[in-house]
């Protein structure tokens, strides 16, 4: 179980595993306004029994405080209290893993912040929300059919970043719950997915506060601004974690990545999707400690 930590102001819900272990790993969850659940569920208890693991619901997401009204907040408020809670928990610096849209969160960190962060690993990421929009809605034309009015969104180049992100919400309600949770999955299916949300038992109201945590990213608007060209601005080593079938992290991500992050590695796992920490926990597992523990070169 975690405990609330109160952080700049307000109350996050942290979990930590291994504590006792000294290399420490943050990791961020995407969304945004997504959770850290699904990660406690198995995973961050595997790589425990190496590393000392901290993960945590975002301000104003699930279970911790909700964003008061007339609050703003925006990438550099999550940025902060990481760092804030970094230095709370006495730790000098730590890999930051972050998953789907915490990529994004993860390279802004690293690179204003580098002496906070040793190593970074992608899963599954997305650097550019406009390109990561095209390729959810590409996949999503294989339910709806290539020949759907959605598919203007993957044929015209017109269309901002913002509009694609707005198009992400129309077209997965026309495909229902299931059916999209299914583009993000290859061997594990969606109600086993669902099946880790619901064991939590957690109260309804406290789903519901994600909603305003993306509203305020939206409003100030730098989740729309592409992260690509920090990509060959950050040195520390970085390591790559993606399924085959992955409909967030596109192609065009991915080369611009192998081709240009210094001191980078790439692991693609085979016969997974968007969450290749559940659909192969032991390969994930070992793949993440193996690159943590690795002693990086002395310059």
């Amino acid at each position: 179980m975690g405990e609330l930590v109160h952080i700049r102001g307000t109350n996050l819900y942290v979990e930590e595993f291994g504590e006792n272990n000294e290399v420490a790993l943050l990791y961020l969850h995407g969304g945004p306004g997504a959770n850290c659940l699904d990660f406690c569920y198995e995973q961050a208890k595997l790589l425990g029994e190496k590393l000392r693991i901290i993960a945590l619901d975002q301000r104003g997401v699930l279970r911790s405080d909700p964003i008061k009204e007339g609050t703003d907040i925006g990438l550099d408020e999550i940025i902060a209290d990481c760092e804030a809670l970094r230095e709370q928990l006495g730790i000098q610096s730590w890999t930051v893993l972050g998953h789907s849209f915490g990529g994004f969160i993860a390279l802004k960190y690293t690179h204003e912040l580098p002496h906070s962060v040793k190593k970074i690993i992608y899963e599954a990421p997305t650097f550019d929300l406009g390109l990561s929009s095209k390729s959810m809605i590409k996949r999503a034309l294989l339910l709806l059919g290539p020949n759907h009015e959605y598919n203007r969104y993957i044929q015209q180049d017109s269309y901002t970043t913002k509009e694609l992100w707005n198009a992400i919400g129309k077209v997965y309600q026309e495909l229902g719950e299931e059916k999209k949770d299914s583009i993000y999955l290859k061997s594990f299916e969606p109600y086993e997915l669902n099946s880790i949300y619901e064991k939590a038992q957690l109260p309804s109201e406290l789903w519901g506060r994600s909603q305003k945590y993306t509203q305020k990213l939206e409003e100030e608007g730098m989740m729309f601004e592409s992260q690509l060209p920090l990509i060959p601005l950050v040195n520390q080593p970085s390591l790559l974690l993606h399924g085959e079938f992955d409909p967030v992290l596109c192609e065009h991500q991915k080369k611009y990545f192998i081709e240009n992050a210094p001191a980078s590695k790439t692991v693609v796992f085979e016969h997974n999707a968007h969450f290749p920490r559940l659909e192969e926990p032991q390969k994930y597992r070992d793949e993440v400690v193996n690159f943590v523990l690795e002693a990086v070169p002395s310059q």
